[in-house]
C-alpha cells in the first residue's frame, strides 16, 4: 500500500499542480505517510513528515474538544447562556444573544454573520477586541433555528474559553489538548513555526504556482477557527485520539463525551449531513464520516477524515488552492483501495427551469457576494470578493454552475450536492444555504 499511495500522490499532485502535499493514513494497525513536491517553489525545500502546514478550520475541533473538557469538568454548561460567560457580550439583535448558548457555537447556529473580518495584532486581548465587534454583524436567524457554517461562532467560543479558564485561548489548547496528546509540533505563533519546516501557500502563475504573497496570512484573533499551524505525524496522533481514544497522557474528553461529539445534533444542508460538536457528519457510501478540513485563503487546504466504523483515518496537507481537488482524490483512492468503498452519487431529477426564476440576485456573505444569474437549466453563481479582501491577493474563484434537485439540493454538473434552498419557515428564499452558510439576498 506504502509504494501505491507514494505512486497515486506523486501523479495526481503532479496532474493538478500541486506544489507540495503530504498524506497521513490510520489502516488498522497500520500507519503511513507519504509526501511528494516542494514546501516553497521559491526555495526547493522538500516536503516531509515533519514539515508545518496550515491546517485551517480542522482547528474548530480542537475549539471544539477544549470547550467540551469545561462541560466535562462542570465549569461549562452546554445549554448555558454565552452572556453568562461573558457580561458585557452584546449582538446587534438582543433577543438572539438572550437566546444564545454555548451549544448554538459548537453547532454552527449563532444565526448572526459567519465570516466576521479578523483584525491585525498579536496582543493577549486580540480576541476580546476582535469579539467586541460582534455588535455589527447582522443577524439572520434565530439561534438554533439552522446550521450555518460560523467561523465567527467558534471565534467567540475562543473567548468563551478564555473567559472560563482565565488563561489565553493559546494556553487552554496547549494545556488540555496539545501537552496529553504530546503533539509537539502543533503552533499556534509564527514566531514558533518560522524556525522549522514550513510550507507557503501558492497561487496560480502563468505557467506553473508560484508562492503567495509574503506576509503570514493569520491573524491571531482568528486561532479558535482556523490557526493551528501542524504536522502530518502530529494530525495522525490527533487522529488516533479523536477516533480511539488513545492518548498519551490524560486524555482532553473522556470517552462518553468524546463520542458525544462525533454524534448528529443538528441537521445541515449538503454537503454534509448533520453537525456534531462540532464535528462536520457525512457519509462515504456506506462509511459513516466524522470529518473536518480547512482552507487558508485558498493557498494551503486539508483534509481530515475519520471513519471510526472502518478504523480508517485520513489527513491530506496542501499549499495551494488545487490541494483541495488532490484532497478529496486521496480521500477517495484510501476508501477505494483500502476499504473498497466507493462514494455513491444520486442520480438526479431536476426542478423546472421557471421555478428556477426567483432565485436569481445577490446573496451577501459579508466578505463576499454570489451573483445568482440563470444559465440554461441552472444558476450560475459568481463569487465576488468584497474590495478589500481581494487586494490580499486572493485568486478570483470560477463561476459554480449549480442545479437545482427535485428535493432542493443544489448540485454541480457531476450531480455533487454542494447546498440546499431553505424552506419559508428557515428563511428561504430570501436566504440561500450554499457551501454549508446562509447567505441573505440583498
Amino acid at each position: 500500500m506504502d509504494d501505491e499511495l507514494q505512486e497515486f500522490l506523486d501523479a495526481t499532485a503532479a496532474e493538478l499542480g500541486v506544489p507540495g502535499a503530504v498524506v497521513g493514513v490510520i489502516d488498522r494497525d497500520r500507519e503511513v505517510i507519504a509526501a511528494t513536491g516542494v514546501a516553497a517553489v521559491d526555495t526547493g525545500a522538500a516536503v516531509t513528515a515533519r514539515t508545518l502546514f496550515q491546517i485551517g478550520s480542522t482547528t474548530k475541533t480542537f475549539t471544539g474538544t477544549v470547550a467540551m473538557h469545561l462541560v466535562e469538568s462542570g465549569v461549562l454548561d452546554l445549554d448555558g447562556h454565552v452572556v453568562d460567560v461573558l457580561p458585557d457580550f452584546r449582538l446587534r439583535d438582543e433577543d438572539a444573544l438572550a437566546e444564545l448558548r454555548i451549544r448554538h457555537l459548537l453547532t454552527h447556529s449563532g444565526g448572526f454573520l459567519g465570516d466576521a473580518d479578523d483584525h491585525p495584532g498579536w496582543d493577549d486581548d486580540a480576541l476580546a477586541r476582535s469579539v467586541a465587534g460582534f455588535s455589527e454583524l447582522p443577524q439572520f436567524f434565530s439561534p438554533g433555528t439552522i446550521a450555518s457554517y460560523s467561523n465567527s461562532g467558534i471565534r467567540l467560543l475562543g473567548r468563551v474559553i478564555e473567559e472560563a479558564t482565565g488563561e489565553t485561548f493559546e494556553q487552554a489548547v496547549q494545556r488540555i489538548v496539545l501537552d496529553p496528546l504530546g503533539m509537539s509540533e502543533t503552533f499556534f505563533f509564527p514566531w514558533d513555526v518560522i524556525a522549522r519546516p514550513h510550507a507557503v501557500g501558492h497561487v496560480p502563475g502563468e505557467d506553473a504556482a508560484m508562492a503567495a504573497f509574503p506576509q503570514w496570512p493569520l491573524t491571531r484573533d482568528i486561532a479558535p477557527e482556523g490557526g493551528i499551524v501542524s504536522s502530518v505525524r502530529d494530525q495522525l496522533t490527533y487522529a488516533r485520539f479523536q477516533m480511539r481514544g488513545e492518548a498519551e497522557g490524560a486524555a482532553p474528553v473522556g470517552e462518553a463525551t468524546r463520542l458525544l461529539m462525533q454524534q448528529p445534533h443538528l441537521a445541515a444542508g449538503p454537503p454534509i449531513d448533520a453537525i456534531g460538536l462540532p464535528w462536520l457528519l457525512t457519509r462515504h457510501g456506506s462509511a459513516r464520516v466524522v470529518m473536518h478540513g480547512g482552507n487558508i485563503s485558498d493557498m494551503q487546504l486539508s483534509e481530515f477524515v475519520l471513519a471510526p466504523d472502518e478504523d480508517l483515518a485520513i489527513t491530506v496537507l496542501t499549499n495551494s488552492g488545487s490541494g483541495k481537488a488532490l484532497g478529496s482524490a486521496v480521500v477517495d483512492w484510501c476508501f477505494a483501495r483500502l476499504r473498497g468503498i466507493e462514494k455513491s452519487v444520486e442520480a438526479a431529477q431536476l426542478q423546472p427551469v421557471e421555478k428556477l426564476e426567483g432565485l436569481l440576485g445577490t446573496y451577501d456573505a459579508g466578505q463576499w457576494r454570489y451573483d445568482v444569474t440563470l444559465d440554461g437549466d441552472a444558476l450560475e453563481f459568481a463569487m465576488v470578493l468584497r474590495e478589500d479582501i481581494a487586494a490580499l491577493g486572493i485568486p478570483p474563484r470560477p463561476p459554480l454552475r449549480l442545479r437545482v434537485r427535485a428535493d432542493g439540493a443544489l448540485i454541480t454538473d457531476t450531480d455533487q450536492p454542494v447546498g440546499r434552498l431553505l424552506d419559508p419557515a428557515e428563511g428561504g428564499p430570501q436566504l440561500l444555504h450554499v457551501g454549508m452558510r446562509a447567505v441573505r439576498r440583498r
